[in-house]
């Protein structure tokens, strides 16, 4: 269970304007083809700055335009996104031209939009001191203010400048939004309503006006406002607009992304909106859909940070890394380095098994003055991953320093301390379905006994499919919760009196480390999703456990106090509809085929040159590597080329994409030894690996995920395919290789032996997680006050 990428950052910026210069957009062909600026104003006018840029470097060179020039050359890169190579030309056009406000103001634009507001105050200021009236300039510098918190001084600047040009209706969008952060709703419906009737595909001005009036009246009110609207004009697209959003507001994605469709249907040339429905198709998970959407918007308005980032994360999604490190690659370039750039980027990096600089990367966004929390949890996603500072202390550090920048923990809500009452247990998960959080959890939550304890989900990302509805049917309370933010969810969470959470998210997976700070349970627990390490949060009570995860003395590299459980601290449910396990393929094929399955950010360099020990000892034996990211041909290429310089070799190493579970299932017929990778071990591909008869090599670590795999096949009465160190995980490997024998008689009777075991008795483990809870439970109750 890897991180997922961080969300769509959010960036205000105009776009260029239109060339400047008296020849604007009025060069016959004539001149054109004689004269390189006015030929190349023309291409800017035509919207062709590709074609512009060659023209008016030569007018440049020539002297042609003065300032002018330099001015539009600086217009034409930003129109292509060009923002780093804009710079130069717009100094160059400011020194020229010492009384003109653009060029000022264009740089001003550029050092917001890579996140140096100082220095973009700077510029603006510089550009109305060259001329007050400037418009433009006057709103972005509202739009620092605002950024910056300052909503009275952003308000006074924006009033200026509507008075200067009443019928520019970003101004009013802008005046809207400050109305509502200043809790001033009916303002904020003016303004937004009055830029819907100058433009009424205007989705800035839609999205306001929807959340203002859902502000004021409620979510009912509000929609049937826009829906007496939207009959009363209904070709207008700002009307649907409205109504997707307070759809999404209410958790309606499916009726938000039908609103979005109509809107695009109605004005078909509306770039703002397709933008929009791409977010919207990617936000519903579509995205093959989305990806055209986001492409094209980005061509229209190249300056805008956010759409770059979301098409990272689509991208993501499909298991495109190369594709999505070539769009946030370019995004840098353009925007510089960018904590959410360089967070999403050192996730790609982390997923292609490039785990230095994945750790390289977000060591920079943390340390950038504006990576904040979300920083420092992107560092915490990937640092499980490295090879050596992914060890136990330094995840523990890792974790409280996250924590230290969300903040302190708040105070426990208010329970009867009954130590023998009936409890309310809080699933907080995005992975409450088929999903590793899922297999790992649903049939011992199952076995809890209802009898002393009720279950309320919060799920963060709506799952249907056979495993979510058993997952339902054993929940009391279900919410779909991803669209709201932490303060809400923990609100609706205290309000319905939950008094022990677990979290089954941590610091990746879509997880809300800022939520369980707020601390909406009295007792909050750790388990199961991105469960590496401690989190270091003074807002998590325990961490659910076991001996072989966290032996006696272990307690040092935890926050938490750990909560053991008897056996093993998951239970397993055996996929329904699994293929028969297959005879041991080695006695057939006369060599030994090992697989790991994986995914490529726990395969290490320390672990190829372990795999490439083994098959160099082993000179017919196979290795087939399987995950999604090697279903890109970009991402093959690229593991190919580590792969080789740890000198394995091309021939005997088979990469493959991923396919369905039940293929991937299927394909353990295949493999004779599942080799584990290290220091981040096999949780979930440990489990269906034994299930299909095939045992595991693993190397323990002293970190939670460094032992996953020892306390699944200890579990299951394997401890003896643990190796200790790199040398012995390379002898184990070679000395089950040797034991065909041995091998097909422990494949023949592994399936039966695992369901035999604590890993998949249900209520055996139902018992002791009732029992772990309830030692919790009345830990807390002897508390005379406090947490």
């Amino acid at each position: 269970m890897e991180a997922e990428p961080r969300g769509p950052a959010l960036h205000r910026g105009r776009e260029p304007r239109p060339p400047m210069g008296e020849a604007s957009g009025r060069a016959d062909p004539g001149s054109a083809a004689r004269s390189p600026w006015r030929a190349g104003l023309a291409a800017l006018a035509g919207g062709a700055p590709e074609a512009a840029l060659p023209l008016l470097r030569r007018a440049m060179e020539a002297g042609e335009g003065g300032g002018l020039a330099p001015l539009n050359l600086g217009l034409a890169l930003m129109q292509l996104g060009r923002l780093d190579d804009a710079v130069p030309a717009l100094e160059a056009a400011m020194r020229a031209m010492p009384a003109h406000a653009e060029p000022p103001f264009r740089l001003g634009t550029i050092a917001g939009l890579r996140g140096d507001p100082a220095a973009a105050e700077a510029l603006l200021r510089a550009a109305l001191a060259r001329d007050p009236g400037h418009v433009p300039a006057l709103a972005a510098l509202a739009a620092l203010e605002e950024e910056a918190g300052c909503i009275e001084a952003a308000g006074a600047i924006i009033d200026r400048a509507r008075a200067i040009d009443p019928a520019e209706p970003e101004l009013d969008v802008t005046a809207a939004r400050l109305a509502l952060r200043r809790e001033d709703p009916t303002a904020a419906i003016a303004a937004a309503g009055a830029v819907l009737a100058r433009r009424p595909a205007h989705a800035g001005a839609a999205r306001l006006f929807a959340r203002a009036w859902h502000r004021r009246d409620g979510a009912e009110a509000a929609l049937e406002a826009v829906a007496r609207r939207a009959t009363a004009d209904p070709l207008t697209a700002g009307w649907a607009l409205a109504a997707a959003e307070l759809q999404a507001m209410g958790g309606n994605p499916a009726a938000a992304l039908a609103e979005l469709r109509t809107a695009a249907m109605l004005a078909p040339e509306a770039a703002e909106i397709r933008a929009a429905l791409g977010l919207a198709l990617a936000d519903a998970g579509r995205g093959a859909e989305a990806e055209p959407l986001l492409r094209e918007a980005i061509a229209a308005r190249p300056t805008d940070l956010g759409l770059r980032n979301r098409l990272a994360t689509v991208l993501w999604a499909r298991h495109r890394p190369c594709a999505m490190l070539a769009v946030l690659e370019e995004a840098i370039r353009a925007f510089g380095p960018q904590p959410i750039l360089l967070m999403n980027r050192a996730l790609a990096l982390n997923v292609l098994g490039e785990q230095q600089a994945a750790l390289e990367a977000a060591e920079v966004a943390a340390a950038h003055r504006g990576g904040g929390a979300e920083a420092a949890m992107t560092r915490m996603a990937v640092l499980p991953y490295h090879p050596e500072r992914g060890h136990a202390a330094a995840l523990l550090a890792a974790g409280r320093e996250a924590a230290s920048r969300l903040g302190p923990a708040a105070a426990p809500p208010a329970r009867p301390r009954d130590p023998d009452r009936r409890l309310r247990i809080g699933l907080l998960s995005g992975g409450l379905g088929r999903h590793p959080v899922g297999w790992l959890t649903l049939a011992g939550l199952e076995a809890l006994p209802e009898a002393g304890f009720e279950l309320a989900a919060y799920s963060l990302k709506r799952r249907e499919d056979e495993m979510s509805a058993r997952f339902r049917a054993r929940c009391a309370l279900w919410r779909e919760v991803g669209h709201r933010d932490d303060a809400a969810i923990a609100a609706q969470m205290a309000e319905d009196g939950i008094d022990i959470l677990l979290d089954l998210g941590g610091y990746g997976d879509g997880g809300r480390p800022g939520l369980v700070q707020r601390r909406p349970a009295p007792v909050q627990v750790k388990w199961v999703g991105m469960q590496n390490a401690s989190m270091g949060l003074d807002g998590l009570d325990w961490m659910l456990t076991d001996a072989r995860e966290t032996p006696p003395g272990f307690e040092r590299f935890y926050a938490e106090r750990l909560l053991r459980l008897p056996d093993g601290y998951v239970c397993y449910t055996p996929p329904p509809g699994a293929p028969p396990v297959a005879p041991l393929p080695a006695l057939a094929r006369g060599h030994v085929t090992f697989g790991c399955f994986n995914n490529l950010a726990k395969v290490t360099p320390r672990v190829l040159a372990a795999w490439a020990r083994i098959l160099a000892a082993l000179p017919e034996a196979r290795l087939v590597l399987l995950t999604h990211v090697l279903g890109e041909a970009a991402a093959r290429e690229r593991v190919q080329e580590r792969l080789a310089a740890h000198g394995l070799p091309e021939a005997r190493v088979t990469l493959a994409g991923g396919v369905p579970h039940g293929a991937l299932l299927a394909t353990y017929a295949d493999i004779d030894i599942a080799l584990d990778p290290f220091p981040y071990t096999g949780g979930l591909t440990v489990c269906e690996a034994l299930w299909m008869g095939v045992p595991v090599v693993t190397l323990a670590g002293d970190s939670f995920c460094a032992r996953h795999a020892l306390s699944h096949l200890g579990n299951v009465g394997l401890p003896d395919w643990v190796a200790e160190s790199e040398a012995d995980y390379v002898a184990l490997a070679l000395a089950r290789a040797h034991d065909l024998p041995g091998l097909a008689a422990l494949r023949a009777g592994l399936r039966a032996r695992v369901a035999a075991s604590p890993l998949t008795d249900a209520p055996r483990f139902g018992q002791a997680l009732a029992a772990a809870l309830r030692h919790a439970w009345r830990d807390w109750c002897a508390r005379p006050t406090g947490p």
